[in-house]
């Protein structure tokens, strides 16, 4: 649970930063290992994501390269350890060393993922957790801004001069799977347009595999002609502030319609809610209707690659869905609401070519009458410069050439 930030904390903190601020100095003149790298994902507390990818990959096909996994998590740190694979929690004095001994660093959502007071000098390589589409990082920032207070402002300028390891934004290259997301990357990291390489997600690599989650074939057995739907809104602000997003709630949803939808059309809709949302209070019941949790599968991309349609609204996912050529419909419910009072897109969101809902009624409609279609070649080409499952293959080649490996 996140301290109260009391005056007395707030102080206490200021002057441990002071204290640690010669270290954090001192770290560059460390001698790094450019073998070795650290990879973490979602604040430290899962096991997911491009992160983990590229971990695996490394680890069983790369023995040149070190890699070690650092989590805040003990069930995470216990999961790798049963699995004999090489992790260390982030607090630790093992993990502590492993972060100042690390050449490079690959980070997810922050670098707090591991333990960012030791990483002065390491090599900083952005993976991030989806392609640009709402405004991320320096620009969310930005916006942000305009809706705080000027006490707000003026503790993110002191914290980032008393606490330089809190900084998001130390980059040194950031991952990309299309030239067209480039000038959002370079805005967003506040980097040059050639510290975007572009290639592929290494997530993504798990969409071209041939391995099948357990509740798909739990499901396949019990619905063997279905069509699989996957439900997955981005999350909105207050799911941060404890009001997790509900995609149920509103837009006209009718539970009624909405079920006799499913059965009449042979339908199984997945709901997987975003990472923030995970507490939702999601209270709809039917055969048909699976609420789904990071505990029902082991990798999100290989459960999603088995679904028939997906549902979103402005969720990358969209990016890295088209990748298989299934059909996306798009359901931007509260658009106003959400470029306004949320985050701006970076680009006009009619560009994604996925049949649109308004609300739940036109929804239903759309897979009433399977309106439905699969994204255009085109699409496809433009938010991804490679359709294969080598991205992690190419992305470890690209980077033991740049840093001499």
């Amino acid at each position: 649970m996140k301290q109260k930030e009391t005056i007395p904390y707030l102080i206490g903190k200021s002057i441990v930063g002071l204290l640690f601020l010669p270290f954090w100095y001192i770290q560059k003149c460390f001698k790094r290992d450019p073998r070795v790298w650290l990879f973490g994902s979602w604040f430290g507390q899962k096991y997911s994501d491009n992160s983990r990818a590229l971990y695996e990959y490394v680890l069983e096909y790369d023995p040149d390269i070190k890699p070690m996994w650092i989590t805040h998590n003990k069930e995470v740190y216990n999961r790798l350890k049963e699995l004999n694979r090489p992790v260390q929690m982030a607090n630790t004095i093992a993990g502590k060393i492993a972060c100042l001994k690390a050449g490079v660093v690959f980070v997810t959502t922050s670098p707090d993922e591991m333990n960012s007071k030791y990483l002065n000098g390491a090599k900083m390589v952005w993976l991030w957790h989806g392609m640009p589409l709402k405004q991320i990082m320096a620009d969310e920032r930005k916006f942000l801004k305009t809706k705080q207070t000027l006490f707000k402002r003026f503790k993110v300028k002191i914290n980032h001069v008393l606490f330089p390891y809190e900084n998001k934004y130390r980059t040194d290259l950031v991952m990309n799977s299309s030239e067209f997301f480039t000038p959002f990357f370079s805005s967003a990291f506040q980097v040059q347009p050639n510290q975007v390489w572009t290639d592929g997600y290494p997530r993504n690599d798990a969409l071209f595999s041939t391995y099948t989650e357990n509740i798909v074939k739990e499901y396949r057995a019990k619905f063997p002609t279905a069509k699989f739907i996957i439900y997955m809104p981005t999350h909105r602000v207050n799911g941060l502030k404890g009001e997790p997003f509900n995609g149920f709630n509103g837009h006209g949803f009718n539970q009624e319609k909405f079920f006799k939808t499913l059965e009449d059309n042979d339908y199984v809709f997945f709901n997987k809610g975003h990472f923030f949302d995970s507490n939702a209070n999601i209270t709809l019941q039917n055969d048909r209707f699976v609420n789904v949790t990071d505990s029902c599968f082991d990798n999100l991309y290989t459960f999603v690659k088995d679904m028939d349609i997906l549902i979103t609204d402005y969720s990358s996912i969209y990016c890295d869905y088209i990748l298989l050529g299934k059909p996306i419909i798009l359901t931007p419910f509260d658009y106003n609401d959400y470029i306004n009072n949320e985050r701006p897109l970076y680009f006009d969101y009619n560009v994604w070519e996925g049949i649109k809902a308004t609300n739940w009624n036109e929804l239903t409609n759309i897979l009433y009458q399977h309106s439905y279609h699969n994204p255009t070649d085109k699409e496809i080409d433009l938010f991804h410069k490679n359709r294969d499952g080598n991205s992690c293959r190419r992305i470890t080649e690209h980077l033991k050439s740049t840093y001499n490996i």
